[in-house]
């Protein structure tokens, strides 16, 4: 009998600004993960509340709910552990808000590279990071 085939990790990917949040879809997707993707905190929370995925890569600065403030109301609501990778375009004014109580599980600072994401992404799910 062989092993069920394995199921690729959910992935919800968050950034109000479309071309960046596309961008980073097609590279998971290409990469193999199933990918999701929401302009706003708020539409995210709601397709997390929905559907938890295995992994949130998000985006810092965005109107009305910023990536920080989205983990703590996803952790809030979690039944299990979700990963999060919180991506930045100001490096200064987002370590600056990064805490242990954040939430968050690594980072990316912008411009974003391909290379960059895909091993990032593995080594979470793998528990490297």
């Amino acid at each position: 009998m062989g092993d069920a085939p394995t199921v690729p990790p959910k992935i919800l990917v968050i950034d109000d600004d479309p071309a960046q949040c596309e961008m980073i879809a097609e590279i998971l997707s290409g990469a193999g993960y199933r990918v999701r993707t929401a302009h706003s905190g708020a539409d995210g929370l709601a397709l997390f509340k929905a559907d938890p995925p295995d992994m949130v890569v998000v985006d810092f600065a965005m109107p009305a709910m910023n990536g920080i403030e989205f983990v703590t109301a996803m952790r809030a609501i979690e039944t299990r552990r979700t990963l999060v990778l919180m991506v930045a375009g100001y490096a200064q004014t987002f370590l600056a808000a990064l805490d242990a109580a954040s939430g968050v599980d690594s980072y990316l600072i912008k411009p974003i590279l391909k290379h960059d994401l895909v091993t990032r992404v593995a080594d979470m799910f793998a528990g490297r990071f």
